[in-house]
C-alpha cells in the first residue's frame, strides 16, 4: 500500500508543491488544466485549490485508478476533505494512450499538464503526446525528471531536443515545467521516438533490477 494512500499527501516535495502552485496562481489561465496520474489526489487539491470556485477551469484528471486498492474512492474523499467536489473533476478512468485517443477525437485542449504517472519509457514517451493538445502559451510540467528516473529523463530531454517550440521555464527539484510557444511542425511523437522507447525499454528493466539487487545487497550487509 502507498503511503499516500493514507497519508492523502501529494507524492511531491515542498518545493516542487510551491513552484506547481506558483506556476498555476501566476498564469491563471482559464483552459482546461489537465493531471496525468493523481495518485491519492493529494497534488490535485492543491491545483484546484489555486482557484475560487467560481472561476475554477475544468480539471481532467487520466488514471487507471489500479496505483493501490480503492483509489478511486480515496481520491474522491481527499477531494471532499479539501471542501473539493468529486463531480467537479472530469475522471478518465483509462491508460494514457487510450484516454489520449478519445481525447484527441474529441479535440480536446489544455492550457495547463501535470504528467506524474509511470516511470518506464514506453509510458513516458506515450504521456509526452498529450502536448500535442496542448494550447500555445500552454505549460507542461514533469515529475520525477532526474537521473534517478532515466526513462522519464531520457524521453523528456529527446523531447526538448526535437522541438525547439518549447522551452524550459524553470525546475524545483524533479518537476520540471515546459511552454509551447509554437505550433509543431510534426508530431510531437514521431514513429522514431515510439522505437527509440522500445529499444531502451529493455537495458532500463535490467539496469533498474541491478540497482535493486545492489541496494538490497548494502542493506544487508
Amino acid at each position: 500500500m502507498r503511503a499516500c494512500s493514507e497519508t492523502l499527501e501529494a507524492e511531491m516535495t515542498l518545493a516542487e508543491q510551491n513552484f506547481l502552485q506558483g506556476l498555476i496562481r501566476e498564469e491563471n489561465f482559464s483552459g482546461s488544466h489537465l493531471e496525468i496520474g493523481t495518485a491519492a489526489g493529494g497534488t490535485l487539491c492543491r491545483m484546484m485549490s489555486c482557484f475560487n470556485d467560481d472561476s475554477r477551469p475544468k480539471f481532467v484528471v487520466v488514471d487507471r485508478m489500479t496505483y493501490f486498492p480503492k483509489q478511486d474512492e480515496i481520491v474522491a474523499e481527499n477531494l471532499r476533505q479539501h471542501g473539493l467536489s468529486p463531480e467537479a473533476v472530469d475522471f478518465r478512468t483509462a491508460t494514457s494512450s487510450e484516454a489520449f485517443k478519445i481525447a484527441e477525437q474529441k479535440e480536446d485542449r489544455f492550457d495547463f499538464m501535470l504528467v506524474d504517472a509511470s516511470h518506464k519509457i514506453l509510458a513516458v514517451m506515450s504521456d509526452l503526446r498529450w502536448t500535442r493538445l496542448l494550447n500555445v502559451g500552454g505549460i507542461a510540467c514533469f515529475h520525477d525528471y532526474a537521473d534517478k528516473f532515466p526513462g522519464v529523463k531520457l524521453s523528456i530531454d529527446r523531447f526538448l531536443k526535437q522541438h525547439p517550440n518549447y522551452e524550459v521555464i524553470g525546475q524545483a527539484d524533479s518537476l520540471l515545467a515546459i511552454r509551447k510557444t509554437g505550433p509543431c511542425a510534426q508530431g510531437e511523437v514521431s514513429m522514431m521516438d515510439s522505437a527509440y522507447s522500445v529499444m531502451m525499454h529493455f537495458p532500463l528493466v535490467v539496469d533498474r533490477k541491478i540497482n535493486k539487487w545492489k541496494s538490497r545487497s548494502k542493506k544487508a550487509a
